[in-house]
């Protein structure tokens, strides 16, 4: 099928009516859906289109309207010349286009942050186990090498030898008692630090996982009113279209 000046128009009525860069994401299969129901509606026109034909129609038209605002330099405020239909109605799909485009990247990103944060606290809180356990494993080979150093003295030693390092012993017993318990009181702060970093990293998590969720809500409520005044604006669009093809009919009557 060759394309023409009207059956763009009429391809580009179709997609502003359907609503396809309003009623769907890029890439998802309810965008698809609509690209065939505008397939489907030219069809029922006569038109001998497919999904892929009618979307790669308005990928060119809109192509061409870019390189045409780029060179006329609408932007700046350049350009005098009075738009047709097809041009006006190019300019307000490829706004349209370009919202959802970047409604879809917003959601990504977030969530790419929120899937990083997640790993770099699992990441923290693997090592800090590790660290803790191999801090126990240690300390329990050390007192059972001193469990076993202990029981071959008394083997191997002689009776008043034996009786001797006793007596040492028993005097040393308190200092050593001392010793451990300092031990265990270090080792039950050094659990109650790590226990309470691992609860504030807990809550750092919890408080960023609380502002990403209203931000994502934020960007959420501002799609909807960006929805809102895009459904507006293709009523209105709609009505214009309409007021001029009746124009048009009466003109053609009275000819």
């Amino acid at each position: 099928m060759v394309w023409t000046e009207v059956k763009d128009v009429k391809l580009l009525r179709a997609v502003a009516a359907e609503g396809v860069f309003i009623n769907s994401r890029a890439g998802s299969r309810e965008r698809g859906a609509l690209w065939q129901v505008v397939a489907s509606s030219l069809m029922a026109e006569g038109m001998s289109v497919i999904s892929r034909s009618v979307r790669d129609r308005f990928n060119i038209l809109a192509k061409k309207w870019r390189v045409k605002v780029r060179q006329e330099g609408r932007e700046s405020g350049g350009g005098d010349k009075e738009m047709s239909e097809a041009e006006k109605l190019v300019e307000e799909l490829v706004e349209l286009e370009m919202e959802s485009e970047k409604t879809k990247e917003q959601k990504d990103e977030a969530k790419k942050l929120v899937e990083g944060e997640k790993k770099k606290a699992i990441e923290m809180r693997e090592r800090a186990m590790e660290r803790f356990s191999q801090t126990k494993k240690r300390r329990e080979e050390t007192e059972k090498d001193e469990g076993k150093k202990e029981k071959k003295r008394r083997r191997s030693g002689e009776a008043i030898e034996w009786l001797r390092e006793k007596g040492e012993n028993m005097r040393d017993e308190g200092a050593r008692t001392q010793e451990r318990r300092e031990e265990r009181e270090a080792q039950r702060a050094q659990t109650e630090q790590f226990m309470a970093q691992m609860q504030a990293q807990n809550e750092q998590m919890k408080l960023f996982q609380q502002q990403l969720l209203q931000q994502m809500q934020q960007q959420q409520q501002q799609h909807s009113e960006q929805q809102q005044q895009f459904a507006m604006m293709q009523h209105q669009m709609m009505q214009v279209l309409t007021h001029q093809t009746h124009a048009f009919q009466q003109q053609f009557k009275r000819v």
